[in-house]
């Protein structure tokens, strides 16, 4: 084992995890904070950063203790942070107001008032103006409804933006997450002054753009806040999910994974930028590669929801054997789920639909369909939602797909990962690395601190390779087809009944 590690620091919208890795990639220590997420009013999601700045501080601490690190064995530290989640900070880099988190819905007028100012916006960025998801539209709403913030205001940052100026006293931003700032020109990877200018927005108010392993040293007041030694290399880092696909090797032309937990993504590397109406795209850390995502909303929480209303039970501390009979009682209903097929739009959906009045939906219920084909149906639905994605993302792309690298927590139930393989018609391999996205910021740290060579390196030697491998089953192709069959017809025959449904006042 090496002498020396890195740390990684993941910043997500449940939990703050703080990993120290050593440097061929093994996970020597992890330390998770739960940090809460409030709703001033509804639809408005927002998160204090000081919970960030005290869970790293612990975090780092706990980590160091646990494996029994000295501070001067730690080589270098690297950020992960969630999408879309914006801070103004002062001219001393200290937080003015909570952060508004990326699940936030309040800029939904501002975001219509940037397509409408400014058509040719998704053009140059490369992406679609979303609210939550672009982070000019928040930054907006704060300009027009906190306008006290004007005069105070010298940065409105990203998590990685504004841990780094904490850790570092710098002010810098990556291509990752300006990927989805709605003001980057996504050709030359650089603020678009001509885009700023139509929207009129300051590009004094962004940091400078740099790539993720920049780093600039720890000061002295955070090394003594956080037990380390001052100096330390502080890389920039990014976006999670840009962070997990380092993290588990996922860096040539035409590698591809799922992200499946609650939500779900499934993203992969081109060797060119390419945009897609339906699907997202950003920069990935790795020089002149390319990342085409399809993000899905509701995954896991679909099942999550049929568990916890039809399936947990009233006595206290059986929670574990619940979720076994759900997963028993669905892989016992057979492939087709008896004809049941589910919409798995339980909050609005992302890719490829990108309609805010998607609902769920079982469809072909019957008196003899039982929970247990209700259970197949979603974890079934689910993936044709994905395959979906998948067709969308090799006909824009023209990359054949063979395997999927899996990684979250539904990469380790070997049903979830089977009927992704049959329906996908692909093999699909569960990640063996631990803690994917903090790895990923760990290894940027390395590349930027000269560990590595450059990511490919970094890659070769840390990111774990094997793993469970799930192969499609042929004799399951026929049922899987009339499903899917199923499942693309539905949507478009009940969109307008959806958006009717949610707008009860307009007949």
């Amino acid at each position: 084992m090496s002498d020396r590690g890195l740390i990684g620091i993941d910043i997500g919208g449940t939990a703050v995890k703080v990993a120290l890795f050593d440097t061929e990639g093994r996970l020597l220590a992890l330390h998770s904070t739960p940090v809460p997420m409030h709703a001033p009013q509804p639809g408005q999601a927002e998160m204090d950063p000081h919970c960030w700045q005290e869970a790293v501080a612990n975090g780092t601490r706990s980590v160091l203790a646990q494996a029994g690190f000295l501070p001067q064995q730690v080589a270098g530290i690297g950020l992960s942070n969630m999408i879309g989640t914006v801070t103004p900070l002062d001219a001393d880099h200290r937080p003015l107001r909570p952060a508004i988190a990326y699940l936030d819905m309040r800029s939904v007028a501002q975001a219509e008032w940037m397509l409408a100012q400014a058509p040719q916006i998704t053009e140059i960025t490369g992406n679609r103006v979303l609210p939550g998801n672009t982070s000019l539209a928040t930054i907006l709403w704060l300009q027009t409804h906190e306008p006290w913030l004007a005069e105070r205001t010298a940065t409105f940052a990203t998590v990685n933006t504004l841990l780094f100026a904490w850790l570092t006293g710098e002010r810098r931003a990556d291509y990752t997450n300006a990927s989805f700032m709605g003001l980057m020109d996504y050709q030359r990877r650089a603020w678009s002054p001509a885009l700023a200018a139509r929207l009129g927005f300051d590009l004094d108010l962004l940091a400078p753009l740099y790539p993720s392993e920049s780093t600039a040293p720890l000061t002295a007041r955070a090394a003594e806040t956080l037990g380390l030694s001052a100096g330390v290399p502080v890389a920039l880092g990014g976006l999670d999910g840009a962070m997990t696909s380092l993290g588990v090797g996922a860096i040539e032309v035409g590698d591809c994974f799922d992200a499946s937990g609650t939500s779900e993504m499934v993203a992969v590397c081109l060797d060119r930028p390419l945009a897609c109406p339906e699907l997202l795209g950003r920069w990935h850390v790795v020089p002149d590669r390319w990342t085409l995502i399809g993000a899905m909303t509701t995954s896991g929480a679909c099942l999550q929801w049929l568990h916890d209303q039809v399936y947990a039970p009233g006595a206290e501390g059986e929670l574990a054997s619940s979720y076994e009979r759900m997963l028993a009682e669905a892989s016992a209903a057979p492939p087709g789920a008896h004809g049941v097929v589910f919409l798995p739009h339980l909050m609005g959906e992302r890719a490829p639909i990108w309609d805010p009045y998607a609902r769920g939906v079982f469809f072909g219920l019957t008196r003899s369909t039982t929970r247990g084909d209700m259970a197949r149906a979603i974890i079934e639905g689910t993936a044709y939602a994905v395959r979906h994605l998948l067709e969308l993302i090799q006909e824009r792309s023209g990359v054949e797909l063979r395997r999927i690298l899996m990684v979250g927590g539904a990469a380790r139930d070997p049903l979830w990962r089977q009927i992704r393989a049959d329906i996908w018609g692909l093999q699909v391999v569960a990640s063996p690395v631990a803690e994917a996205a903090a790895l990923g910021a760990a290894l940027t740290a390395g590349v930027g601190a000269g560990l590595y060579a450059d990511y490919a390196a970094a890659a070769r030697r840390c990111a774990a390779q094997g793993g469970e491998v799930s192969a499609p089953d042929p004799a399951q192709a026929a049922a899987y087809q009339h499903g899917y069959a199923v499942y693309r017809r539905l949507y478009p025959a009940l969109a307008e009944t959806m958006r009717l449904a949610a707008h009860p006042e307009n007949p």
